[in-house]
């Protein structure tokens, strides 16, 4: 009841209260009058007896409403208009704060996704991954062949479940158009290892054959989550397939997968004599509780090392064979996970810069408010009072600066979603959810109450207008600029190293010209014997094409199809690892459609087909290593289809990368081995294609799907598009701090002059020239961002060894790149310190001398 009068009141108006005061005065002076006082003296008695009423006004709105929150919203008004009245310094602190909450946002909101909880299903803490190094051959997290998941799935006592996994395309007809539908093939533990329930039936068991599970997303937009979708059937690749269940909504792995089938495994494929065949599994296993992933690695590096000593393990040792088990986390993140952690400590730093920036422009300000906390406080006003007033101004400023934000992470996260990165259909699931808004948010208010802090405790002291607390707030700004000069250094250094491994990178000889070259998948019909050779013919003659071929797989894409391989007439020497090396099947196009010099022998010719003598073309590597002293042309080497005849000898050609050697490769006709269900088109012309090659596809067949089409320069670029994004965000984060920083020492020097012009003034007046107060300042300045520089080197000398591993053909310690880091810096810093120093030359002395 209380509590409701209280609010009762403050809706009441303050009439009403001064009209309640009235009625009780004259209430108090009608008693007076019965007692047989007169009326002017019952009216004085009453005054006095009731005392004063603005005091009694005051002590009923402090019992019957809020005095706090009164207080709170009196602070607020008076913030709001001080923000008001100072548009430019409101303005440039909410913008500061907005780029530090922006970045930092965001990179949370894709390390949310990609590492801290994967794809959001959270429940992947137990999930290792289990992948095979052959160091030898320089194969790392490569898939596994069904030995090591048989080996897994038997090693009970550190998991409690395992589950193989293998890539399926399948034929998809919906709304009269025949489509590419992506799924897997898994064992029947696969849902188990990831602790997920169906949303509606059930998932496969080990009596499943022609049996699916829909994504929950297919679901939805095929069936229109209808609930008697159980025990229907999907045409896939034209066989019926009977839907047993749907995933529930939060599970999205693999995130392009729309349907799950049973993954059969023959005891044959099994068998440890299989193992290097077949390499194309995923194995995941789930830890059994209070097993780490250590003892987990422990066991199974302990059964490798088993395998070693064991009969004919020896040669398993030699070419460095092993078994890598892997948090999904890790997994999931791939190559981004080391790029995603260095944005994100960017991203800190410049959130941090932020905050020491707007602190130093607060204390820039706060020599025009020494008068009013000194007022305040000869007027009876506590330090608590005036601390609430500067904090509740600073947090305000925060979360202006963290609304702006929340706005600008959104814009970077849908920026971050086009760019061509290897893991962007991850990349694809990151949100700004609630989460992550109240997080924006949370670290702005917490940004606020930081930077206010500083500049709070030193306005009390400059109350006092002491010189001790003039130059206290000083120091506060010294520190404050050095910290910003540091972290810009220190962004500023790594970006340079990251932008000269980009371009070392991209100065590497592909071996072909990737430029006018469009490519685009398609899945091969079954009952069209002919489509490969009238397709071919009629890409040859598609307007503004130059020339035409099929491969698969495409450079760029995956890399060729690694096989071990023999060459007739010749063994392997003792010790020496398997004979290894990449296989591309092309037609007699190819070389002339992507510019592979043809270095020896003759091209791939249309009557290199099915029922010809099986040939091939390999490259100048695999010649140099094994044919160095002999000529290559009509030798036999077996890598498919058993021994094919090398008919020429093209130049070196990198096709799965750009920084790590090329392997061995051999080139088959693709009439010869007709093994694989899809296959490319590739076309070069001096025009853009558009849709010429998807458009030429379905006028041959329309039932083929096409998919995957992309040029050759943005499948290279995607090889690229993790260096390109990390590069180009870091440059961003560190072209903010640095100008944060010269706003900084600019603010900094800008309020030492003003302090001090009336010194100034006397110097100049005693004959001090102009070169030696410009010279005066420029030391001030320069002092602070001296110390940002020294302690940016130390800063990146820590973070060399991590930062190295990024780097192509560049040391972490690269002094070209420190030299012209710290020159720039230097440049930078000089022109903010200049400026205002410049001003304090040009002061005239009288103006001065009159200066309060």
């Amino acid at each position: 009841m209380r509590l409701w009068n209280r609010l009762l009141l403050r809706v009441r108006g303050g009439s009403e209260l001064a009209d309640e005061i009235r009625l009780h005065r004259e209430m108090l002076e009608e008693e007076f009058v019965r007692e047989g006082m007169s009326r002017k003296e019952a009216a004085h008695a009453a005054a006095r007896q009731f005392g004063n009423a603005g005091a009694a006004a005051d002590w009923s709105r402090d019992e019957w409403s809020f005095p706090r929150f009164d207080a709170l919203w009196r602070d607020l008004v008076f913030a709001l208009r001080l923000m008001w009245r100072q548009p430019l310094v409101t303005a440039a602190a909410v913008l500061t704060v907005a780029f530090g909450v922006g970045a930092n946002t965001a990179m949370l909101s894709v390390l949310e996704t990609v590492l801290l909880n994967p794809l959001g299903m959270g429940n992947t803490g137990g999930v290792m991954v289990a992948r095979v190094h052959i160091d030898k051959l320089r194969m790392k997290h490569s898939t596994d062949s069904a030995v090591e998941f048989a080996e897994i799935h038997t090693m009970t006592d550190a998991f409690a479940s395992a589950a193989a996994v293998e890539g399926r395309a399948w034929t998809y007809q919906t709304g009269g158009e025949v489509t590419r539908l992506l799924g897997r093939a898994v064992t029947p533990e696969f849902f188990e290892v990831f602790g997920v329930s169906p949303a509606l039936g059930r998932f496969l068991n080990s009596d499943d054959r022609e049996s699916v599970v829909l994504s929950y997303e297919m679901w939805q937009a095929q069936f229109g989550g209808s609930r008697d979708v159980l025990g229907r059937t999907l045409m896939l690749d034209d066989t019926p397939q009977r839907i047993v269940g749907v995933a529930p909504r939060n599970f999205r792995f693999p995130p392009d997968a729309a349907a799950w089938s049973p993954l059969i495994l023959s005891a044959q494929r099994m068998s440890p004599t299989q193992r290097g065949n077949n390499m194309n599994l995923m194995v995941f296993a789930r830890l059994r509780p209070g097993v780490t992933p250590t003892q987990a690695s422990g066991r199974v590096s302990r059964y490798v090392d088993g395998l070693f000593s064991a009969p004919g393990g020896g040669d398993l040792k030699n070419i460095g064979y092993g078994i890598d088990l892997d948090p999904f986390s890790i997994y999931l993140a791939g190559e981004m996970r080391q790029p995603l952690w260095m944005l994100s400590i960017a991203a800190l730093v410049v959130l941090l810069t932020a905050c020491a920036n707007v602190a130093g422009l607060l204390l820039t300000r706060s020599a025009s408010r020494r008068k009013e906390i000194a007022i305040r406080l000869a007027m009876g006003a506590t330090k608590g009072q005036i601390v609430r007033q500067l904090l509740l101004e600073s947090t305000l400023l925060g979360g202006l600066g963290g609304l702006a934000g929340v706005g600008l992470a959104k814009i970077a996260i849908e920026f971050v979603k086009q760019m061509a990165l290897p893991g962007r259909q991850v990349l694809a699931m990151v949100s700004l959810d609630a989460k992550m808004l109240l997080y924006g948010l949370a670290i702005a208010l917490a940004s606020g109450m930081l930077f206010g802090l500083a500049p709070a405790v030193q306005l009390l002291r400059d109350s006092q207008t002491s010189a001790l607390a003039r130059s206290r707030r000083r120091w506060f700004q010294d520190i404050f600029v050095s910290a910003e000069v540091a972290g810009a250094f220190a962004l500023v250094v790594v970006t340079g190293l990251l932008l000269r491994s980009l371009w070392n990178v991209e100065q590497v000889q592909l071996g072909f010209q990737p430029h006018h070259v469009a490519t685009a998948y398609f899945t091969k019909p079954k009952n069209d014997p002919t489509f490969e050779q009238r397709l071919q013919a009629a890409l040859a003659g598609a307007p503004g094409v130059e020339s035409a071929a099929l491969a698969y797989p495409v450079p760029f894409t995956t890399g060729g199809l690694t096989s071990g391989f023999g060459i007739r007439n010749r063994q392997r020497l003792p010790g020496e690892p398997e004979w290894h090396g990449e296989a591309y099947f092309v037609s007699p196009g190819y070389l002339q459609t992507l510019r592979i010099p043809l270095l020896r022998g003759r091209n791939l010719v249309d009557s290199d087909d099915a029922g010809a003598p099986t040939v091939c073309l390999i490259d100048r590597n695999l010649a140099d290593r094994f044919f160095a002293n002999q000529d290559p042309i009509g030798q036999q080497i077996a890598m498919y289809k058993g021994w094919a005849q090398i008919v020429g000898v093209v130049s070196n050609v990198r096709a799965d990368g750009l920084e790590e050697e090329t392997r061995p490769v051999v080139y088959y006709s693709l009439a010869q081995i007709p093994y694989f269900a899809q296959s490319a088109a590739i076309v070069r012309s001096a025009v853009p294609v558009g849709n010429l090659l998807r458009d030429v596809i379905h006028r041959t067949n329309p039932a083929v799907p096409v998919f995957d089409a992309a040029t050759m320069d943005e499948r290279i670029g995607g090889f690229l598009g993790i260096r390109r994004v990390l590069a180009g965000l870091l440059l961003a984060f560190g072209g903010i701090a640095l100008l944060l920083a010269a706003i900084g020492i600019y603010g900094v020097i800008a309020q030492v002059v003003s302090e001090q012009t009336r010194e100034v003034g006397v110097r100049m007046a005693l004959g001090a020239r102009a070169g030696q107060i410009l010279a005066l300042f420029m030391r001030q300045g320069l002092y602070a961002g001296g110390i940002g520089l020294i302690a940016g080197l130390v800063a990146t000398l820590l973070v060399q060894r991590w930062v190295s591993t990024l780097l192509y053909q560049v040391r972490a310690l690269d002094a070209a790149t420190l030299s012209v880091a710290t020159a720039g810096i230097v440049a930078v810093l000089l022109a903010a310190v200049w400026l205002p120093a410049r001003r304090a030359s040009k002061i005239d002395p009288q103006n001065a001398l009159r200066h309060e």
